[in-house]
């Protein structure tokens, strides 16, 4: 306990001196420890954050030092031990917020009029980002893709960026239309803010439409590859997961490589999906490991297909080579994915995918909304970064 509150005596002593000197960006005590700021509408006049560990459920409670106020809200600040646990949320009196992942690539959390988001710390707030527009050939029609970029991109410098890809765009990340609430989606690029703020590791976001042509097929068709079986679900008869596959593939990442200040290697090149853009995009990673270093695949529908249609489909990789970092989320509650996701953990640790490239966060309570997505990208990002998912993998 004393050791406890010295470190936030610590944190509110080195948030006084950054805030004097105008800098931005924390600085942690040691390797396990990471700093979380909470920014709250409501102006509570405490805050203390419970910091967790999704499979072990052991827990710890830290008060949170107020370092801030404006107009609209009151910031607090801690510091959570990322070794030991990786999920946290905050209560303020007899309110808590929502559960969300916790590592050195997450800055903050506002409890805010738009909804519970992510948020970094010193950087202005906003949950309406721009992209540039691109359409290309794809299927008869022209596909768009839409690409993010830091604010201080330059595409004539030398400096290079990660490529995040991102399905099912309007679910990844706020395309800038009002009529779209943040609380909707994953905030991708507030995300990628956080990250790049507190561990310096950059990135562009390239979300692209994955709902169909709207006429002669639909996200359900785009979504759904063709593994060799007949998938379980009898409305999904086009598959045409396989031509977006070749399509991202072929075309995409090609154009992005030739236009955007980018690295070229897949360690540096991710992909990620939600529901059936989640299953999309595993089936991509598997089709593509050679551009696609990590996958994220949040709630995938896996169960599309049976046991006997994944494996006589996965027997035909080769997981002896250098194989890409999978990340699986799946939650129970309200029509989630599992079983089917930890049955796909298991199959393929059972058929010797390596076991040091792949994660499964479980939550027991986890339901198919934007909400649980959200609150656990971070994750995603710390797989993308550091190949480990701290503490999912001790």
């Amino acid at each position: 306990m004393k050791r406890i509150t010295a470190l936030i005596l610590a944190a509110a002593m080195i948030m006084t001196m950054l805030t004097a000197c105008g800098a931005k960006k924390p600085i942690d005590t040691d390797e396990n420890h990471h700093i979380l700021y909470f920014k709250d509408k409501n102006k509570s006049e405490n805050a203390v954050a419970t910091f967790f560990n999704s499979d072990s459920e052991e827990s710890q409670d830290i008060p949170m030092i107020k370092v801030a106020e404006d107009d609209d809200s009151f910031t607090f600040v801690c510091e959570g031990n990322c070794a030991d646990y990786n999920m946290a949320y905050v209560t303020c009196g007899s309110m808590h917020t929502k559960t969300f992942a916790f590592n050195k690539c997450v800055s903050g959390w506002y409890n805010s009029d738009l909804g519970f988001l992510p948020y970094t710390q010193g950087e202005e707030i906003d949950y309406y980002p721009e992209f540039d527009d691109i359409e290309l050939p794809f299927n008869g029609c022209n596909k768009t893709i839409h690409v993010w970029t830091p604010d201080d991109y330059n595409p004539n410098s030398m400096e290079r960026y990660a490529v995040i890809y991102a399905l099912d765009s309007p679910g990844m990340v706020n395309l800038g239309k009002k009529c779209q609430n943040p609380k909707d989606c994953c905030n991708l690029t507030i995300q990628a803010k956080s990250m790049m703020e507190t561990i310096g590791y950059r990135t562009i976001i390239v979300a692209i439409d994955t709902f169909g042509d709207m006429t002669a097929c639909s996200r359900d068709d785009e979504l759904v590859p063709d593994i060799g079986a007949t998938p379980s679900e009898p409305m999904h008869k086009q598959m045409l997961g396989n031509e977006l596959s070749d399509f991202i593939s072929g075309t995409v990442v090609p154009y992005i490589k030739d236009n955007y200040n980018v690295y070229h290697d897949p360690l540096h090149t991710s992909i990620a999906g939600i529901s059936l853009s989640g299953l999309e995009a595993f089936y991509i990673t598997m089709e593509h490991p050679e551009q696609f270093g990590t996958v994220g695949a949040f709630s995938p529908s896996f169960h599309m297909y049976d046991d006997n249609s994944w494996r006589s489909y996965l027997e035909k990789k080769n997981f002896n080579g250098e194989m890409p970092f999978i990340y699986l989320y799946t939650g129970e509650e309200g029509g989630d994915t599992d079983p089917y996701v930890t049955q796909m953990y298991d199959r393929l640790l059972e058929m010797d995918y390596p076991k040091k490239k792949i994660t499964l966060h479980y939550n027991e309570w986890g339901m198919h909304t934007d909400t649980y997505w959200t609150g656990v990208f971070p994750e995603f990002l710390e797989a993308m970064v550091y190949r480990y998912v701290e503490p999912l993998q001790k």
